[in-house]
């Protein structure tokens, strides 16, 4: 390439505190003072200059991309790092294998079937990173096998269960039928391995399946820490009546259900609702499937004895054959829920988003009308009960007229766009409470005002105010049918302690309640109530069930029963090796520090955290369930309400009325917490898996506002020593330097729609995406911050040893695809509207690169995409300016021939090659 003769003089006239230090700073992200500064065209003139260059494919040529050298990376890990795997066993193991598949929340469960104790357990979504991704199991069981170096033969005794349909018979029986489908993508063939050995596993002769209600009350009650009680399964639907009725009829012995218990005993103990549920069966259109179920359990040292005692239907009101077997039409207190979700938010599982939204209900808004009278919002609730009578007299009344015609979600609330008809608000249902601070919460670590973009305080559209009234209808109904529904087994079963499974017992609302107003003594929830513990309790069935073994592994299954609940944290163990890996992979956007002693590195923690800093906690093994609890966790300080907004906005990239959750000492949690009337038998720890929402003190609310709900409530996890070692002395150490006992606790994950991260290079990507607002990662042993653009390095202005470095040569993440398409806008003066050429562009090397969109990034304009062509580790800023003061040499453009004076075109020039080449460093396109 020709270096243009003034190239040099451009780049000495510069001003280094302009170029280097004007847009190091000015297009970054500082989590610790809680602002944000966009990038792009927020600046003005200097991206309007270069329009005229045309888009050249030709630079995107990956043939001439050069690689980083690796050699002197220290997180680059040897070969024979891999080779071995932490959680390896005894290769003479054998293994029950706990399966929830071709459902949402396909999930894994293994363990030693003669020891009983659990190895590893993993939901499929967190591998493919699809949020309650489903399907076949081939990943997982390969993963499963791989994390314990064991082979296919380990595997002796499968237990599997999915709510929808049979598995054995209608499925895995027919190989090569699964095998063209799978060919041809349709029905199961949506995703490699449904005819794999390692999905179907064939070579197992002992396989069967248990029903779903009855595999929900399993994993729950094979691990409380109690020997007797009652199991309450609340779930929007479980298995079928004419399945589990044909299974006892036809003595099909590769099923096993309460029916199967009942036909054992007599059905005289059981209480079905409807009570003439066989002869409604025979004549519905469709079925009938389980809906909420009361059991009784004993357990001693080898057994655990299940007994079915109530088991409520709902049937199946639309075709099986439409979305989601026409759940939203079903009446279980968990379809009714999951309805308002669809509703409100056009997803049936964002259950857990309604129970946020519903605290809201009887908040007042305080604003300024148009006419400048002072005006008071708030919203209404519905006056009919969405759900009302009771549930074991088969007297449930179900009224969903609030749900019908246009669900919130498809509603176009005018006061999202301005008087132009331009849309003002993206977001239907983010607001902020009255209380909102705008220089709290776009504030430094001190309070001072930053010049990041000013936030103001959200009030809530109309369609919002109409959400709020309906999650609170559908939420303090559910809470009043439920805990009379409960209040009336105990009562009947005179049982003291309680176990809660099923969908609905994720609403810790509802748990909060049942646990502290109904006298029980105990009350326990696994970390996984929903479907992804469905595989736990399958595996509890295989060591511990009644129906013991059939074929190959009798004489096995002699393991003892669990004596205390399982550990949440039984994901995959990643190496160091593979963390250095995942370092090594993103090492040109990474600062890493290697901080080998605990306290150091908890001291960084608390430090940055007190200081309005965002951590991101990576820590040994991943949680099974939905909810983080200290080893996939994103933490703040609990007492800077700012935050709230900051983090949903900026990390979460979610609405700003959703609440976060405290991770408290459990010794110290009812000093801040109102945990009920046996709170303190069990040393406080009345929540550690998040299971149970709480009241904040009145006294404490001011003091921990980031934690605290619009309704004074918090989801709480209470953390003990036994139980999480390290996490505890963290809080401990930020209680001993701030006198709060309790961190600020959210999920991490940064992308929407994903999963919690699981593997190294997850983490990694994720704390990248956050674009700095997450201010620092800690894997392991490595704190890790973000890299910012280091523009004297690029310029050859940087010194070491007190000599020059020469310039740096920018080189591309990886081969570049690109695709053009056209944005349709309004014209600003009323005019017909214009449409833009869009260029995008892929890199799927890159560590910020995301599935879940095709990784396409979006171009400012075709300067950009220019620069981004060229930047194949040869061509320099020197270059790049000589290439583009030719073009426009030739383009006659004024001033640039003329005269050797450095005009303002070559400033121009200049800020806007810098704040691109910036820009896409900070996106992790490019390297220097």
């Amino acid at each position: 390439m020709t270096r243009h003769p003034r190239a040099s003089q451009i780049i000495s006239a510069m001003c280094l505190c302009m170029a280097a230090v004007h847009f190091a700073d000015s297009f970054t992200v500082t989590s610790s003072k809680l602002s944000y500064q966009k990038l792009g065209n927020a600046n003005g003139p200097p991206s309007q200059i270069m329009f005229s260059t045309p888009f050249d494919l030709d630079m995107y040529d990956p043939s001439e991309d050069s690689e980083l050298d690796a050699s002197s990376n220290p997180f680059q890990p040897e070969d024979d790092e891999f080779d071995a795997s932490p959680l390896a066993v005894d290769p003479d193991t054998k293994l029950v294998l706990g399966i929830n598949k071709y459902s949402h929340d396909t999930t894994l469960c293994a363990a030693n079937i003669e020891t009983g104790e659990v190895l590893l357990a993993l939901s499929k979504e967190r591998i493919t990173r699809k949020k309650h991704d489903g399907g076949n199991t081939a990943e997982l069981v390969e993963m499963c096998l791989d994390q314990l170096d064991l082979d296919l033969d380990a595997v002796v005794k499968v237990v599997m269960n999915n709510h929808h349909h049979r598995i054995l018979p209608f499925i895995e029986k027919n190989a090569l039928h699964m095998e063209w489908e799978e060919g041809l993508g349709i029905n199961g063939g949506q995703e490699d391995g449904y005819s794999d050995e390692y999905n179907i596993l064939t070579s197992v002769e002992d396989k069967i399946e248990l029903s779903h209600h009855l595999a929900h009350a399993y994993s729950a009650a094979a691990q409380c820490p109690f020997d007797e009680g009652m199991i309450v399964v609340m779930d929007g639907m479980g298995e079928t009546f004419r399945t589990m009725k044909r299974a006892v009829e036809s003595n099909d012995e590769t099923y096993f259900s309460d029916f199967t218990i009942c036909a054992e005993n007599g059905y005289g103990d059981i209480e079905f609702v409807p009570s003439d549920i066989e002869e409604r069966a025979k004549t519905s259109y469709f079925d009938w499937r389980e809906a909420e179920s009361v059991y009784t359990f004993q357990k001693d040292k080898t057994q655990l004895v299940i007994k079915p005692i109530f088991k409520r239907f709902t049937e199946e009101n639309t075709p099986p054959t439409l979305y989601n077997h026409g759940f939203e039409n079903m009446d279980s207190l968990g379809a009714v829920y999951s309805r308002a979700s669809s509703h409100i938010f056009g997803d049936w599982n964002a259950c857990g988003k309604v129970m946020g939204l519903a605290p809201w209900q009887g908040h007042i808004w305080n604003t300024i009308s148009s006419t400048g009278e002072s005006q008071q919002i708030s919203s209404e609730m519905p006056k009919n009960h969405i759900l009302g009578g009771s549930l074991y007299k088969n007297e449930l009344e179900i009224d969903k007229s609030s749900m019908m015609g246009l669900p919130f979600i498809s509603r176009t609330d005018p006061d999202m766009f301005n008087d132009e008809g331009n849309m003002i608000r993206s977001k239907r249902y983010d607001f902020d409470d009255d209380d909102f601070d705008a220089t709290e919460s776009n504030g430094s670590k001190d309070g001072d005002e930053t010049d990041g973009d000013k936030q103001t305080k959200q009030l809530p559209l109309d369609v919002a105010l109409d959400a709020i009234g309906l999650a609170s209808r559908v939420q303090t109904d559910l809470e009043s049918v439920g805990i009379d529904f409960v209040r009336h087994f105990k009562k009947r079963t005179g049982q003291t302690n309680l176990c809660l499974a099923g969908g609905v017992a994720l609403n810790s609302v509802l748990n909060g309640r049942l646990s502290r107003e109904l006298g029980f003594r105990n009350t326990f929830i696994p970390p996984y109530p929903g479907d992804d513990g469905i595989a736990v309790g399958c595996c509890a069935f295989g060591l511990f069930g009644r129906r013991g073994s059939t074929v190959s592994t009798k004489g096995l299954c002699v393991a003892p029963a669990w004596k205390e609940p399982l550990s949440p944290y039984l994901g995959p163990l990643y190496t160091d090796a593979s963390i250095k890996e995942a370092i090594s992979w993103a090492a040109p956007w990474l600062d890493v520090q290697t901080v080998q002693n605990e306290k150091e590195r908890i001291d960084l923690i608390v430090k940055e955290i007190a200081s309005s800093g965002v951590v991101a906690l990576y820590m040994g093994r991943s949680e099974l369930g939905p909810r983080a609890l200290g080893h996939r966790s994103v933490l703040a300080d609990p007492r800077k309400k700012g935050l709230v907004r900051f983090i949903n906005e900026f990390v979460k990239k979610r609405e700003s009325f959703r609440p976060f959750a405290p991770s408290a000492l459990a010794e110290e949690a009812s000093q801040w917490f109102d945990l009920g009337e046996y709170a303190s038998e069990a040393n406080n720890n009345v929540s550690p898996y998040m299971s149970i929402t709480a009241q904040v003190m009145e006294s404490k609310k001011r003091l921990i506002p980031a934690v605290t709900h619009v309704d004074g409530s918090s989801r709480l996890q209470t953390v003990t020593s036994e139980a999480e070692p390290f996490y505890h002395r963290l809080i401990s150490a930020f209680y001993k330097a701030t006198g709060v006992p309790m961190v600020l606790n959210t999920s991490f994950n940064t992308l929407k729609s994903e999963p919690i991260v699981e593997s190294p290079r997850n983490a990694i990507r994720s704390f990248l995406s956050s674009m700095g607002s997450i201010e620092m990662l800690i894997m392991g042993d490595y704190v890790i911050k973000r890299k910012e653009a280091n523009v004297r390095k690029l310029l050859g202005e940087e010194q070491k040893s007190g000599l020059m470095t020469p310039p740096s040569f920018p080189v591309r993440s990886g081969t570049a695809n690109y695709r053009s398409t056209f944005s349709a806008k309004d014209s600003s003066d009323g005019g017909d509207s214009m449409s833009d050429m869009v260029t995008l562009v892929q890199i799927p090397d890159r560590p910020m690169h995301n599935e879940m969109d095709g990784g396409w990034f979006e171009l400012l304009d075709d300067l950009e995409g220019q620069l981004l062509g060229m930047c194949d580790g040869t061509n320099g800023v020197n270059d790049m300016i000589s290439y583009f003061s030719a073009i426009s040499e030739q383009e006659g453009q004024e001033g640039t021939q003329q005269s050797d004076k450095f005009t303002e075109y070559d400033q121009l020039l200049v800020e806007n090659i810098l704040m691109r080449l910036i820009r896409l460093y900070d996106h992790t396109m490019i390297s220097w």
